[in-house]
């Protein structure tokens, strides 16, 4: 069956494992895919930051084809009947407000049209994230997606972004979050933040204590 699509994944050696099971089960049910490797660059935030650039060389290098992008740490459960008839420039989860997650749009699944607007909203992605630091790729696509409105975005359906662990839907794409088991800048600092204002408080006590005495 000639898909309209193609599958795109990046990963890391720290990924290497999980993209291989990703890329059994892209295989299983005949979807095409390109799924390479890239030098990790240094942590986890910024390796998320790898995924526009990528995105915007797969539109180039499959100008004939829309993209589907998924995490490389999620296994394909079903066809990915959806893209097959997309009527949307963009498709991503956008989160419920009452939905506990950190960011509105969840960028582990997305679809992508390719046309110069889609193209054009990469290059915006991209532009986004200069000079971040503890910034991941989803702020700056939300940042990306509030300088688009032009574009048409269609909301996936949580089959396809399935997180294993939360829900009862029967997934289509799922993902197994594997960063949660990565260091990450962010916790670094949050976890030195905290050591330093504990040391300054018993400092405070100790001071105050020695002031009462």
């Amino acid at each position: 069956m000639k898909h309209p699509f193609i599958v795109c994944a990046f990963y890391t050696d720290g990924y290497a494992r999980e993209a291989d099971a990703l890329k059994t089960s892209l295989e299983a049910y005949g979807i095409p895919y390109d799924m390479r490797r890239f030098e990790s660059r240094g942590v986890w935030e910024a390796n998320t930051r790898i995924k526009p650039e990528f995105l915007q060389d797969c539109l180039i290098q499959h100008s004939d084809k829309d993209l589907v992008y998924i995490d490389a740490d999620a296994v394909v459960r079903a066809p990915l009947i959806l893209f097959e008839t997309f009527d949307a420039d963009l498709g991503v989860f956008i989160a419920p407000s009452n939905g506990d997650f950190s960011h509105r749009y969840l960028t582990g699944t997305l679809y992508l049209r390719n046309v110069p607007a889609v193209r054009a909203f990469v290059g915006s992605w991209i532009n986004a994230q200069a000079g971040m630091v503890l910034g991941v790729d989803q702020d700056s696509f939300t940042t990306a997606m509030i300088q688009h409105p032009e574009l048409t975005v269609h909301p996936l359906p949580a089959a396809y972004v399935k997180i294993y662990d939360r829900g009862d839907e029967a997934p289509v794409i799922e993902h197994f979050q594997a960063s949660r088991s990565r260091v990450k800048l962010q916790r670094i600092l949050k976890k030195f933040r905290n050591t330093v204002i504990a040391l300054l408080v018993l400092t405070l006590i100790a001071w105050l204590l020695s002031r009462g005495s």
